[in-house]
């Protein structure tokens, strides 16, 4: 077992699978408190510093989006969302929303413990941006930073952001990012206007000048000097 404790913040209202939970996650010599309500979660999400959350969808009082956004305002605090949602429409939605990882009831214990392992880890990896005035992406915790600005990106919009600053002044078509950011699947190009639209407003805040330019019937491409 681990020899650090990492404190989980576990937000379900089934007793029994917040007995069977506790127990396992415990076992792993994980601290972990108990929400079984939305506003019980955004209090002792406030009150305490967590390294991992466990966010069942729906809650009473308040559900996991609202929660989820609320968290988002001001936290990157890894959140998996625990749900019996399975459709894909809903999936999407959390992830953009900023959730970093979705599973769905009923689930395996020890895939859903390694993937709290593996989001602690990646959370751990958090950088304090260093100070300039371009642009500075964190893989490791899924941060982005303009002139030391955090920008609150989706996870879909990170992941183009940083495929465009890994390839700087390098035009990369749509399908050439589709494949970087989803892997095998191949959706609508336009999922990719609307995402660099997004990344393009939230720039937007702290510069007046161009990062990612378009290249009409080609793709983007980003500005080296933002580096």
């Amino acid at each position: 077992m681990n020899m650090t404790q990492n404190r989980i913040l576990l937000c379900e209202d089934e007793e029994n699978i917040v007995a069977f939970l506790r127990a396992e996650l415990e076992y792993e010599n994980f601290r972990v408190d108990v929400a079984p309500d939305g506003e019980t979660a955004t209090r002792l999400f406030s009150a305490g510093e967590y390294d991992c959350i466990l966010l069942d969808v729906m809650l009473p009082e308040k559900n996991g989006l609202e929660i989820l956004r609320e968290i988002r305002k001001t936290h990157r605090t890894p959140v998996i969302m625990v749900t019996a949602r399975k459709e894909v429409f809903d999936k999407v939605t959390f992830l953009n929303a900023g959730a970093d990882d979705y599973v769905t009831k009923p689930f395996d214990t020890l895939e859903l413990i390694a993937r709290i392992k593996r989001n602690i880890s990646r959370g751990a990896g958090a950088q304090t941006a260093p100070q300039g005035h371009g642009l500075y992406i964190c893989k490791e915790s899924y941060r982005a930073y303009f002139a030391d600005n955090e920008i609150k990106l989706t996870k879909t919009e990170f992941e183009i952001l940083a495929f465009l600053f890994d390839h700087a002044e390098k035009v990369k078509t749509r399908e050439e990012i589709i494949r970087a950011v989803f892997g095998d699947f191949y959706g609508e190009s336009n999922i990719v206007d609307a995402n660099v639209k997004n990344i393009r407003a939230k720039l937007a805040a702290y510069t007046q000048q161009e990062v990612i330019h378009t290249v009409r019937g080609k793709g983007y491409y980003l500005t080296a000097i933002m580096r």
